[in-house]
């Protein structure tokens, strides 16, 4: 079991490159809380039209383009901390999301097996329509309201009626199915199978070409880009939770816990997830690393993302209207190159510090 506040500190005093990155990271996390009352002359999509391709320390129209100005004029220092506020607001939610199906769905697999988990036959039907109910009601029925900029309302009443056959499917149909002998039967449901079969099904597909492929048909969407990413980056997550569960399932304290008959919510919850929070904690960081890079790249290629969207990757596109413009590529790739090397970094110290541990 870890206590991360304890392995923070003595990594912190140890490392000088964990100081740099973790001081780094707290200064942009402030930069971005403080962004609305910061006293920035311009804002990201603001056009000075008159200074297109301005470089470096070149006064505006009242005010200086610190950093520079783009093919429209845009001011290079506004979208550069913007682009840092849009990147945290897409890349955290998404993996904060994508790590609890993670957790969830790997646990499950490790701790069941092949073998462990038995439903009834009526399961299985209601389950799928449950499915097919999320995915209506849940995705396709908001993300549709959302492109046409509809009212809110109408996708909290999506997802009111979700709730609603969700409950009607649990609450009446499972209970009236399972009357019968033959759907109440219970049937083994190999899960570690059919997760491991999922993930490589899943993993076999690049997220770059299923992002170009729903692009073809699709309007580009932040919140449909944030979908897919958070229904692809649960992968890795799963997989370490899957072999992290195998391992503490051997674990004497636990087969004793199992044997006495503790709960499995609660073996689970508070055995099980503490003594994995280690691995999971540096798959998140390495996770938001990689969502930064990935939502960077798409937005300088312009694929999935709208073109009002602020990204340090359209900031760097610019550079393909005019190639002498060099402050285009150098401060907003510095500031992406610095924060993923930054959550890498805390990612490698935190590996190496719970792996010095196990072997004490």
């Amino acid at each position: 079991m870890i206590n991360l506040k304890i392995d923070l500190r003595q990594i912190w005093h140890r490392s000088l490159s964990f100081k740099i990155a973790a001081s780094y990271l707290l200064l942009l996390i402030i930069l971005i809380v403080t962004l609305p009352i910061l006293p920035l002359a311009y804002q990201p999509n603001e056009l000075d039209l008159q200074y297109t391709f301005a470089e470096p320390f070149t006064k505006g129209n009242g005010a200086w383009h610190w950093l520079g100005t783009d093919v429209l004029g845009r001011d290079v220092w506004a979208n550069i901390l913007y682009g840092a506020q849009s990147a945290l607001l897409v890349s955290f939610p998404v993996m904060l999301f994508s790590t609890s199906l993670g957790l969830v769905i790997g646990m499950s697999a490790g701790y069941f097996g092949n073998d462990g988990l038995k439903i009834s036959r009526a399961t299985v039907p209601v389950t799928l329509l449950a499915l097919f109910a999320i995915f209506y009601y849940g995705l396709y029925l908001p993300l549709n309201f959302y492109k046409l900029a509809l009212p809110s309302s109408y996708i909290w009443l999506s997802l009111l009626a979700l709730a609603v056959i969700l409950l009607l499917l649990y609450k009446v149909l499972l209970p009236l199915l399972n009357r019968w002998r033959y759907t109440a039967a219970n049937i083994l449901l190999p899960l570690d199978y059919l997760v491991l079969r999922f993930t490589e099904a899943l993993t076999s597909v690049p997220r770059l070409l299923l992002v170009l492929a729903l692009a073809s048909f699709m309007q580009p969407s932040v919140v449909l880009l944030s979908v897919i990413f958070a229904a692809t980056f649960w992968t890795s997550t799963a997989r370490l939770a899957r072999a992290e569960m195998l391992k503490i399932k051997q674990l004497p304290f636990f087969e004793a816990g199992r044997s006495l008959g503790v709960p499995e919510a609660h073996l689970l919850i508070k055995h099980a997830l503490p003594n994995m929070l280690g691995p999971v904690i540096v798959t998140f960081t390495f996770g938001i690393a990689g969502l930064l890079a990935l939502e960077s790249t798409l937005s300088f290629l312009g694929i999935g993302v709208p073109g009002s969207f602020v990204s340090w990757g359209r900031t760097i596109a610019g550079i393909r209207s005019n190639t002498s413009a060099w402050w285009l590529v150098v401060f907003p790739g510095a500031a992406l190159a610095a924060t993923v090397w930054s959550l890498q970094t805390i990612s490698y110290h935190l590996l190496n510090h719970f792996e010095e541990r196990k072997q004490l």
